[in-house]
């Protein structure tokens, strides 16, 4: 009977060790396996973070120029996209111009131009002129309202006679880009590449390198 009862006991003591050992961690054990990898991770994230918020190094002999204006975001953004490829760093701003009320314009056609100007005075049009310089350079302006009811009479009686103007609030804000390049690099071919109506050279950034 005592036999029996050792026997009993040792068997408990072996299942209780083997429990022990299949579900007990220890917590310093498990804490330092988790740590392990972890930094070395986020040490390379830090690195690689830094590397691109990096900024571009401005030689002392770089052209620096001026894009624009391009009337809206869309615009704007494309380009900058082209004059990357040429540049070592391109920057977009928004300029607010002054002005009350809307202009109604005939964007810029392969047509624009004296013929054009012919075929809205045989339509009976008036109060038109060319647009010589700026976002809008090559159309032709066709009047400016003060409300934009106004404007959109104007516009449905053109739409009529067969043109399709647009409506732009007068006072519009601009874009422009800003550009840093190596030295050689010519802003007249730049600025026809990406359709801008001026581009011209500007003074730089204070250099570094």
């Amino acid at each position: 009977m005592i036999v029996r009862l050792l026997l009993v006991v040792l068997v408990m003591l072996n299942l209780s060790a083997a429990a022990w050992w299949l579900f007990h961690r220890d917590p310093a054990l498990a804490a330092s396996a988790t740590t392990s990898t972890i930094p070395a991770l986020k040490l390379a994230d830090a690195a690689h973070a830094a590397t691109e918020a990096a900024p571009p190094v401005i030689p002392a002999d770089a052209v620096c120029a001026s894009f624009g204006p391009f009337t809206d975001a869309a615009t704007t953004e494309q380009a900058k996209q082209q004059l990357r490829s040429q540049a070592i760093r391109v920057d977009a701003r928004q300029v607010a111009q002054a002005g009350r009320g809307y202009d109604v314009i005939l964007p810029a056609t392969d047509s624009t131009g004296s013929a054009m100007l012919e075929r809205l005075k045989a339509a009976g049009i008036k109060d038109m002129f060319a647009i010589r310089d700026g976002a809008d350079a090559g159309g032709v302006a066709l009047g400016h309202f003060g409300s934009q009811d106004g404007a959109q009479r104007r516009l449905v009686e053109l739409q009529g006679k067969g043109f399709q103007p647009r409506i732009r609030p007068a006072g519009q804000a601009t874009f422009w880009l800003d550009v840093v390049a190596a030295n050689g690099f010519d802003p007249a071919p730049a600025a026809a590449a990406v359709h801008a109506p001026h581009g011209e050279r500007v003074s730089c950034p204070a250099a570094s390198g």
